[in-house]
């Protein structure tokens, strides 16, 4: 006969490192990477630099333990933001990073009293949609084959979807 011990044990939570940075010019190549995995149709570098060095810009990013795994570019103006572009390494995507990433941003801004946010997206970026509604944002406006590249019909424009959070 078997007479172990049973006990009970709590489940270890592992604690994760996460800091929010103002990107630099340092950062690029990493933001070219993720930048590149997650688009059909990828800012160009020098385009990603330009936002970068435009010190009207908020351009962040959110890392691991030192390594870049996100980044999210805005542009203020005097009382909106418009979001250019924000994108979060595959591997690190549906861990509620982009989450942290976008509720970084709308803290900055309502310290600036920023009070709305408003982006454009792909009709077809389905994912990205949800996230947004899923935050908040309603769709106000429609941009009418505002694309060049479509991302699944490369010879065919695509409609860009105009969104808001006012906060």
């Amino acid at each position: 006969m078997n007479s172990g011990i049973t006990t009970k044990t709590k489940p270890i939570i592992k604690l994760i490192s996460i800091s929010f940075n103002r990107l630099s010019r340092d950062d690029i190549d990493s933001i070219v990477l993720i930048e590149q995995q997650n688009s059909h149709n990828p800012w160009p570098k020098n385009q990603l630099i330009e936002s970068i060095l435009n010190p009207a810009n908020l351009c962040y990013s959110i890392s691991i333990k030192n390594k870049i795994i996100g980044f999210l570019m805005a542009m203020p103006t005097l009382d909106t933001a418009d979001i250019l572009n924000i994108s979060i390494n595959k591997a690190c995507q549906r861990k509620g990073y982009g989450n942290k990433l976008l509720h970084y941003l709308i803290k900055e801004l309502k310290d600036r009293m920023i009070s709305q946010l408003i982006l454009e997206v792909r009709a077809s970026n389905q994912a990205a949609i949800d996230f947004y509604l899923k935050h908040g944002f309603e769709e106000i406006s429609l941009r009418k084959n505002y694309y060049m590249n479509n991302s699944k019909h490369p010879n065919q424009k695509e409609d860009g979807i105009i969104m808001r959070l006012k906060f």
